[in-house]
């Protein structure tokens, strides 16, 4: 055999373990995606929420959302409180720290959802990212796969969400006491919109709301608001419409997690409102 034979046939056989794998990967067809090993620092500044959960269902049904706003650091909350602590990365393994969570009471089956997050971070947990195979790259990879034990939980990548033209619902309430969520506040629907005209719609639980909302960095400047004058028959709801509307008084900082919006009175920081998009 010639040295040229030899070397030819030295590549083809390095090769063919890379093709293999590809051809694992796409064998279902080319709507599958593959999974592929990426350096976890491509993780950071990102958010991903599952779409796929075998094994234990999440109790209220979720979803797991899990985001790494820094190099060593993750929250995650599987429908209920949040949670945020430190992680580790060796190889194919992620491991968490002790999770510090908010101590929010949520209501029905969603109540067991911190019990499910606990178990499934109590050990490491074995990661991979996955890449669709409708033209996405390795270094762009758009979802994130989890295993421990009986345990698979597939996750697609959430991009943020635009702050203006999207209409946010408020799901919880922040006052000196922490972070609140109740029944007032589902019969409530708060709804707001910042438009792109640089105002802000919605309402507050029994009335429409709008005013001038200008947006500058982190910051919206609201107000002075309108409303209607209708008056809240049930305590509860005319409690979160004024819980609202303190919030929403002068400037206002806000932060985009995926989809869930955070709104923070500038002028007393311990109010506030926690909203998803709809």
């Amino acid at each position: 055999m010639s040295r040229r034979t030899a070397l030819m046939a030295a590549v083809s056989a390095a090769l063919i373990p890379v093709a293999a794998a590809l051809s694992a990967c796409s064998a279902d067809g080319d709507d599958h995606a593959a999974t592929v090993s990426v350096d976890p620092a491509s993780l950071v500044g990102k958010t991903f929420v599952s779409d796929v959960v075998e094994g234990t269902a999440i109790p209220g049904g979720g979803p797991l959302e899990v985001s790494f706003p820094e190099e060593g650091r993750i929250r995650a909350t599987a429908g209920c409180n949040r949670h945020a602590g430190t992680v580790t990365f060796d190889g194919g393994t992620l491991t968490t720290g002790p999770l510090a969570g908010t101590r929010m009471a949520c209501a029905g089956e969603r109540g067991n959802a911190d019990a499910w997050l606990s178990d499934f971070f109590s050990g490491p947990v074995t990661w991979s990212q996955t890449v669709s195979a409708a033209g996405e790259t390795p270094a762009d990879p758009d979802g994130l796969l989890l295993r421990r034990g009986d345990q698979t939980v597939s996750l697609a990548q959430q991009r943020p969400t635009a702050l203006v033209g999207t209409e946010w619902a408020l799901q919880s309430l922040v006052r000196k006491q922490g972070v609140e969520s109740s029944v007032d506040i589902e019969q409530a629907d708060v709804r707001l919109r910042f438009g792109d005209d640089g105002r802000l719609t919605g309402n507050t639980g029994c009335n429409t709301v709008s005013g001038p909302a200008t947006v500058s960095g982190q910051t919206i400047t609201i107000g002075p608001l309108t409303t209607t004058e209708k008056a809240c028959l049930e305590e509860g709801i005319a409690d979160v419409e004024q819980a609202v509307l303190a919030v929403l008084a002068g400037a206002v900082k806000y932060e985009i997690d995926g989809d869930r919006l955070a709104l923070t009175n500038a002028a007393d920081p311990a109010i506030g409102l926690r909203l998803t998009a709809r």
